[in-house]
């Protein structure tokens, strides 16, 4: 990084794609790639509109969600484009500050910055659009020690983390969130439609 640099990006956090069918992905991930089934959420743990699962091989996260409803702005991507990148997420030392810097130079803000929070920290996320409906996520995690948090740029349900993703306790046991919305530990993924 040059001192000349005027957004440093610190890596990938994740990607998020936007699929018809999230359990297959996610069971095509797992068995086709050797990806790891972190965390899920879905109607079984309140989130009614979506189905997503958090998967991870070495350093690499990847998010696979899909839309429970026809009016499901995720069901309408991918009817649009089929399955497909909806989220970039890049690691920065201040979300805020990338955020400022991109608007600043022409960047089309989606998501202003702001602070999400549980029992192990805080991370700041904030959004610009990019190209098409593709956002590109900023997210400063400096102060959150949790194992596999990736935070999520879409509109938050609650004002915490674990309410949007968790973290893969077990491999044998599954385990809610204090907040209910992702479920961690082993989540099943079976060929079947979700």
């Amino acid at each position: 990084m040059s001192s000349g640099d005027f957004m440093p990006l610190e890596g990938w956090d994740h990607v998020e794609l936007w699929v018809g069918n999230a359990k297959q992905a996610a069971y095509f991930y797992e068995h086709g790639l050797g990806f790891t089934t972190t965390a899920y959420a879905g109607p079984e743990t309140g989130v009614r509109d979506r189905a997503s699962y958090v998967l991870e091989q070495g350093e690499i996260r990847l998010v696979v969600t899909s839309g429970l409803r026809a009016d499901s702005e995720v069901t309408q991507f991918a009817c649009r484009h089929g399955d497909g990148a909806k989220t970039i997420a890049l690691q920065v030392p201040s979300a805020a500050e990338a955020y400022r810097q991109a608007v600043q130079r022409g960047a089309r803000g989606i998501e202003e910055p702001r602070w999400v929070e549980d029992d192990y920290g805080r991370v700041e996320l904030a959004a610009i659009g990019t190209y098409g409906d593709v956002v590109h996520c900023f997210v400063d995690r400096h102060g959150y020690a949790g194992r596999s948090c990736p935070a999520t740029c879409r509109r938050p349900r609650t004002d915490t983390l674990a309410a949007e993703w968790g973290s893969r306790r077990s491999t044998t046991s599954s385990a809610t969130s204090s907040s209910a919305a992702w479920t961690t530990g082993s989540a099943s993924t079976s060929a079947s439609s979700g």
